[in-house]
């Protein structure tokens, strides 16, 4: 069978199952797991909006929502539980969206990046542990993402110096790659 062929018997059952979350995470689980290979190449992010990538990456790794001015570059974060539930957070907190006078409303134009999710996380601390050299510890890594409360079993495993350092140093480019897969095709002039 021809590819066209394939995708057109592919994309109506993708459709059929538009409506249904469940059945939609069954199919990207799927993909990532048995289909999707990561490319080769390294992202390479152009000179010019290193820095932005970096601080962002920055800011998601502590929870906080990007908001990102493609006109202008600039950059404001918020937490993300005070988007996500802005009530508990004025509970506990005693101030609100209101209260901040955030920027990004009054952008014509604006780029979110949303914190990686869980499985996101999860994948990338596969990735680290399977690129490991030291084969002990990469035993290590993967017994302990195979258990139960694997990232907390993960961060203790990890906690050796030496091993912290390359573990943050490795995180950190891959969600810089994050961020800037979230706002490259929005941010560049097109070609």
């Amino acid at each position: 069978m021809k590819t066209d062929e394939l995708l057109n018997q592919i994309l109506p059952i993708l459709h059929s199952a538009k409506n249904d979350e469940e059945k939609l995470q069954q199919i990207l689980d799927f993909l990532l797991e048995e289909i999707y290979e990561e490319p080769d190449d390294e992202t390479v992010i152009p000179e010019k909006y290193r820095e932005l990538v970096r601080k962002a990456a920055q800011s998601i790794d502590c929870g906080m929502v990007c908001f990102i001015n493609p006109d202008t570059l600039e950059m404001e974060d918020v937490p993300a539980n005070m988007i996500n539930d802005p009530y508990e957070y004025r509970m506990l907190t005693g101030t609100d969206e209101d209260d901040l006078n955030l920027e990004h409303n009054n952008w014509d134009n604006c780029i979110t990046v949303d914190p990686p999710e869980s499985r996101e996380s999860f994948r990338i601390m596969k990735k680290f542990a399977n690129q490991l050299e030291n084969k002990k510890l990469q035993k290590q890594l993967v017994n302990a993402l195979e258990k139960r409360s694997p990232f907390a079993n993960f961060k203790n495993v990890i906690d050796e110096p030496e091993y912290r350092e390359q573990w943050f140093a490795f995180k950190q480019k891959q969600l810089e790659e994050y961020v800037w897969q979230n706002i490259e095709f929005e941010i560049l002039p097109e070609s």
